[in-house]
């Protein structure tokens, strides 16, 4: 079987995605319908954990769920990071939290949703985490952000209770979870 992209038009330009119709044809026949895909940049998710063994965690209002979310630091990767994610990931966790690390460590990249989206999530731990006193990077004017420092030990809990439900947040938890053993 034989599957083509026989046209593509972008449909809808927004911040921070754009839209694109799909026609597809599979063995050279058209199908039915067009096929509509998110055109994002890559983003990130750092889990940061201090020397002490806590999360730091963000809380923010997320327009998808129309709520105030508790999650991890995250964000868009820039143009100047996407050959190193890693960069991104020490940028918004500073930018998010106020802290930083030199101990990053890369867990997964992965596709958030291949039936929608074009893009890759790259998923981080960093480790031994302290507030930075030579600030270089700050929230968005538009973020409204409260840092919660929660003891690792607590982070299965608030997953599996929902209280954290934010599912690539959750992803990074798990993916996480045999350096946090190491912790208790």
């Amino acid at each position: 079987m034989t599957w083509t992209v026989a046209n593509r038009k972008e449909i809808l330009k927004c911040i921070p995605f754009n839209i694109e119709e799909l026609k597809i044809h599979k063995n050279d026949s058209p199908l039915s319908h067009a096929y509509y895909r998110i055109m994002s940049p890559d983003y990130v998710n750092i889990l940061p954990i201090t020397r002490d063994g806590k999360a730091i965690m963000i809380k923010q209002f997320r327009a998808g769920s129309e709520s105030t979310v508790l999650e991890i630091p995250g964000g868009i990767v820039d143009p100047h990071e996407n050959r190193d994610p890693t960069m991104a990931a020490a940028r918004e966790l500073e930018e998010e939290t106020g802290f930083c690390t030199q101990k990053i460590l890369p867990l997964l990249s992965v596709n958030p949703n291949p039936a929608l989206q074009n893009n890759k999530l790259h998923l981080f731990l960093g480790l031994d985490c302290e507030p930075t006193f030579n600030r270089k990077h700050f929230p968005d004017k538009d973020e409204d952000i409260t840092i919660e420092l929660i003891d690792v030990t607590q982070l299965d809990t608030l997953v599996r209770t929902g209280r954290i439900d934010h599912s690539l947040c959750c992803l990074c938890i798990m993916l996480a979870q045999k350096y946090l053993d190491s912790f208790h």
